[in-house]
């Protein structure tokens, strides 16, 4: 969609991709139904942010329709050696999904050329698990659910 603009997210717009998460949360779908719950999300929300990793997509009037919640996976590494993002959250607005912010949002993260490691769960319904194909992630596995994917740089599509 012309118009859109994509930057680093900040902290300041914590409180604008948590309340998009909560509106998309029936698609995604995210459990946000205990005040718990909904505080855990915008920790994690938070934490992402501060990773520096993450983007949102904004509208023309600076409002946003969409974000790529990613953070360094913390397992396995060892002074940045094998680091992984982790992407935790893609969410779109639906009347920006058509029109290429999701594969742009994630066109940022894959942009970085570190691995990118991916969960769908099988009840997502914005097409995200199709998008990951299409942009040269291959599933490597299912776990409780959940399709596992993952993009490395330089990988065949």
């Amino acid at each position: 969609m012309s118009g859109t603009d994509y930057r680093p997210a900040r902290l300041d717009d914590a409180g604008e991709i948590h309340e998009l998460l909560l509106r998309l949360a029936p698609e995604i779908p995210l459990l946000v139904d205990t005040l718990e719950r909904e505080e855990a999300l915008y920790a994690l929300v938070r934490n992402c942010i501060r990773s520096g990793e993450s983007w949102v997509a904004c509208d023309r009037d600076g409002h946003i329709v969409g974000v790529v919640l990613v953070e360094p996976n913390q397992l396995g590494r060892h002074y940045a050696e094998h680091e992984v993002l982790d992407l935790r959250h893609t969410a779109v607005t639906s009347e920006h999904r058509e029109s290429g912010v999701p594969a742009a949002l994630l066109g940022r993260v894959t942009g970085r050329l570190q691995p990118v490691a991916a969960r769908v769960g099988a009840q997502n319904r914005t097409g995200l698990a199709a998008l990951l194909r299409d942009l040269g992630f291959r599933q490597t596995g299912a776990a409780g659910g959940e399709q596992v994917w993952r993009w490395d740089p330089g990988a065949p599509p």
